[in-house]
């Protein structure tokens, strides 16, 4: 999984911003959930499963679904939907695989296309009575729609509790819900559905974006509980560097500056060339009333990257 390098870097035409906390809380927030929409979005493993009792297509196409043939199934379907436009297997479906081929493409202006094709087809199979496998048209409208975009975000909660109603429970469900009430700015309800994923499939993802929801809701007790699972759970360093980036932050809101100091330290240890580790080494020497260490640090941020703005700020103000 790839993470945006030096995401507390000061951009060179950034206005100063007093408020430094809002620069710490909301970046990492969009850069680890970004990560797990990445995630959810492109891991094809977590088809939905039709059951063959309540869908029974034509043998190819079913044969074509195990095997995620989705692009063949799209065409087959289109034209059986020429022939009958509310065709609830092929509506099924069509949708379904328009889906899941979306998730597919690289750009988001293919997605977006596949998407909204999904979401015509499954909405279409809604308007039938007693649609076969409502629950499983429930849970990929849910997704579907959270993929559309902020302003959807209602829609995908409305769906995705409509399928747990049913008694369907995607692999991903509860991770989608979480990211969808963290949208909404409700973390209470979002910490509660990332908890039920976290005990369900435990992952460093989870961890981190656990620590972020709760940082987000002012429990930092929590929130360092989950950094610390994170960091010792995970083999990916940009994900220990970027939990270790926000173990500091809380150590500084406690004042605990040396433990503050350990982290920066290690975050060092890891990447060497963190303009961003030095520069915040060099605030909390600054804290500590010792200016030669903080110039130092800052003079080596300034080194690593010489347009880094908190630096210069530093330096030469």
């Amino acid at each position: 999984m790839i993470f945006p390098e030096n995401r507390y870097k000061f951009s060179q035409n950034r206005v100063p911003n007093k408020k430094r906390t809002i620069f710490i809380i909301v970046i990492p927030a969009a850069v680890i959930l970004a990560a797990v929409i990445f995630f959810l979005f492109f891991n094809n493993s977590r088809k939905v499963n039709l059951i063959s009792k309540e869908i029974s297509p034509a043998d190819s196409i079913y044969e074509l679904w195990e095997q995620q043939s989705y692009s063949e199934i799209i065409s087959i379907t289109e034209e059986l939907l020429d022939k009958n436009p509310m065709d609830p297997q092929a509506l099924i479906f069509n949708g379904f695989s328009n889906f899941y081929e979306g998730a597919e493409k690289f750009t988001l202006e293919e997605k977006i296309q596949y998407i909204d094709r999904a979401v015509i087809s499954l909405r279409k199979a809604m308007l039938l009575k007693d649609p076969p496998y409502e629950e499983g048209i429930h849970y990929i409208l849910g997704k579907a729609y959270y993929h559309k975009g902020r302003f959807y975000t209602d829609l995908c909660i409305d769906y995705l509790e409509k399928a747990l109603e049913d008694g369907y429970k995607g692999e991903d469900t509860f991770e989608y819900l979480g990211l969808a009430y963290s949208d909404l700015e409700k973390y209470e309800k979002s910490a509660e559905y990332f908890n039920t994923a976290a005990e369900i499939r435990p992952s460093d993802l989870l961890f981190i974006t656990l620590a972020q929801t709760y940082f987000n809701l002012g429990d930092n007790i929590k929130a360092e509980e989950y950094l610390i699972r994170t960091i010792n759970r995970t083999k990916d360093e940009n994900l220990e560097e970027k939990s270790r980036f926000l173990l500091a932050d809380i150590y500084k809101d406690r004042k605990e500056y040396i433990k503050a100091e350990d982290q920066y330290k290690r975050i060092l240890a890891i990447n060497e060339k963190s303009a961003d580790a030095h520069y915040y080494l060099g605030e909390i020497y600054d804290t500590m009333q010792d200016n030669v260490k903080a110039r130092a640090e800052w003079r080596m941020s300034l080194k690593i990257d010489p347009s880094h703005y908190g630096a210069k700020l530093k330096l030469y103000n």
